[in-house]
């Protein structure tokens, strides 16, 4: 965890506590060069970016230029396991949830003096393009993800979650009450995938030909859900830096 400074404050609005930018985006296990990825990322705008799919040269990219703007960095960079949190707010816990083939990081940040949970979440899909069969464990990370968030609010999730909006993922998230920021408060259907090929290992030969075409998102997958205690103010899709998935913001603000 890098720290610096104490990091800039989130605005307050009449009726309303702290307000603050978040944003998540899986940055495709090295697709985001990390040179676009870092200057994406500082123009943004966010006080929380949760990150997806991190590989080495992204994170040290990050490390090295964004430290003033976000001085409280958490950067596990592993490839498809990987992942980041940059926030300009302090962070004053941190965790590891490991459930193979991929983790979720849970974390606590301090806003105004309000404690923030925090998880960056990356589930696996039911079945992947391999064809293995990753049911059971997905449903096991969504319950692990659903019982950090509730039991520690205020909370906002930010991942992709492998699963359309429909699919049982997102159903068992809006059971236990969380709330889909987009679909509360942005415009469009915000498909976030796929932007282009990802780096998918049964199709190297496809990659090398058609891995810089881009392609029409048709599905979103990637998403900020939080507790009832937060509101959403907006929501839209952020920058393409170069990944298979676009990101996605949301302006929240703790409720009083």
């Amino acid at each position: 965890m890098t720290r610096g400074g104490g990091g800039r404050k989130p605005s307050t609005s009449v009726g309303r506590g702290p307000e603050f930018t978040v944003m998540t985006y899986n940055v495709g296990n090295g697709l985001a060069r990390p040179d676009r990825l870092a200057s994406a990322l500082r123009s943004s705008g966010a006080g929380v970016i949760g990150l997806q799919e991190l590989d080495q040269s992204q994170s040290r990219a990050l490390e090295g230029s964004l430290s003033e703007e976000y001085p409280y960095q958490i950067l596990l960079p592993a490839g498809f396991e990987g992942m980041g949190l940059l926030s300009r707010y302090p962070a004053t816990s941190a965790e590891v949830i490991s459930l193979p083939p991929t983790a979720d990081l849970i974390c606590t940040l301090d806003l105004e003096g309000r404690k923030v949970t925090i998880i960056v979440a990356h589930p696996p899909p039911p079945i992947s393009f391999s064809g293995m069969g990753f049911g059971g464990r997905t449903e096991a990370r969504i319950r692990r993800v659903i019982e950090a968030a509730t039991s520690a609010p205020p909370s906002v999730i930010l991942g992709d979650l492998n699963a359309a909006s429909w699919q049982k993922t997102c159903c068992q998230l809006r059971g236990a009450g969380l709330l889909d920021a987009f679909a509360a408060a942005g415009r469009g259907r915000g498909s976030t995938l796929p932007v282009r090929l990802g780096r998918w290992r049964r199709l190297e030969a496809v990659n090398r030909i058609l891995m810089g075409l881009p392609l029409l998102p048709l599905v979103r997958v990637d998403y900020i859900w939080h507790t009832s205690d937060i509101q959403a103010l907006g929501a839209w899709l952020g920058e393409d830096a170069g990944s298979d998935h676009l990101p996605v913001l949301a302006r929240l603000a703790l409720r009083v």
